[in-house]
């Protein structure tokens, strides 16, 4: 059995992730401003941890940050940001102070990282995008870099839309879709970097598990575009999907967000994923969607 402490545990892949870990028989710590019994309490508002507290753990997963849906507004930005720079940099602080530190830490991060890149294929390799998820993403990353060392194994999970009934993007979708009130986003022709909430948390177990380190996509490799995506949603339902959002009118009434979000174009490959032996249980897109929304509730 290992501790693993893990932050955003609340959240839809910390739940989901925490069910896992105990179903295994792994002891989860859930770090966080208000812990049941037994978790650490932090406040990266006000900069406070219980450092003490995760002495011994042998494992932590990084997940907490402010949601990134919604209107972009200055305040939300800053959030967004703030959430995870200095979240993170309280955590690594608080690791660094450790006499018996974590052998593994998998911090966060996104797809957002690449931006808007049209048909480029992405891999780990590639540079960092424009934009505002790009900067999010790279200060996130950043700051959890100094965590790295010849004792702390330290991987970045890029993780892409994560798709599950249960809540999230494909939540909003569907019921958007179940009403008639399905369609591509724009010109639908942006890549949607995807993978099903079962084996993103497959994922974070394989990358505790075994010996890779660095930026790794968290994203199926039957890549598609929203057009793609909307349709095989709409089929599923057995429902149209036949009004479009014109990009304009996405900008008009979310902002910034819709074009960092919504219309962004990334095409990202698993390359380090499947490189170091994960198989997925759902890598293409099509057969995905028909067992989750035949599966029921979603538990990895």
């Amino acid at each position: 059995m290992r501790k693993v402490a893990v932050t955003g545990a609340s959240g839809l892949i910390g739940t989901a992730l925490t069910a896992a870990l105990e179903k295994r028989g792994d002891r989860v710590i859930p770090v966080g401003r208000r812990p049941p019994a037994g978790g650490v309490a932090w406040d990266p508002v006000t900069r406070r941890i219980d450092g003490a507290a995760l002495e011994g753990v042998d494992a932590v997963v990084h997940l907490a940050g402010e949601r990134i849906d919604g209107r972009w507004t200055a305040s939300k930005k800053r959030r967004i940001l703030d959430s995870r720079v200095e979240g993170t940099e309280l955590l690594v602080r608080a690791l660094s102070g450790l006499d018996r530190p974590p052998s593994v830490v998998v911090s966060a991060s996104a797809v957002g990282f690449y931006g808007d890149r049209g048909d480029d294929e992405l891999t780990e390799d590639s540079e960092p995008g424009t934009g505002f998820l790009a900067e999010v993403c790279e200060r996130w990353e950043a700051a959890a870099a100094p965590t790295a060392s010849p004792d702390i194994r330290l991987v970045l999970a890029r993780t892409g839309i994560v798709c599950t009934p249960d809540g999230g993007a494909l939540g909003r979708m569907l019921a958007l879709t179940r009403l008639g009130l399905g369609g591509r986003l724009g010109n639908g022709r942006q890549w949607w970097p995807w993978i099903t909430l079962e084996d993103e948390i497959r994922a974070l177990l394989h990358l505790l598990d075994t010996p890779v380190v660095g930026p790794v996509n968290l994203v199926a490799p039957g890549i598609c575009r929203n057009a793609e995506f909307v349709r095989d949603l709409a089929r599923a339902l057995r429902r149209p999907a036949v009004l479009p959002a014109p990009a304009l009118a996405l900008r008009a009434v979310l902002g910034e967000m819709a074009n960092g979000l919504l219309l962004a174009s990334a095409r990202v490959r698993p390359v380090r994923l499947e490189d170091s032996g994960f198989t997925f249980r759902s890598p293409n897109l099509t057969p995905a969607i028909a067992e989750l929304l035949s599966a029921g509730p979603q538990r990895p």
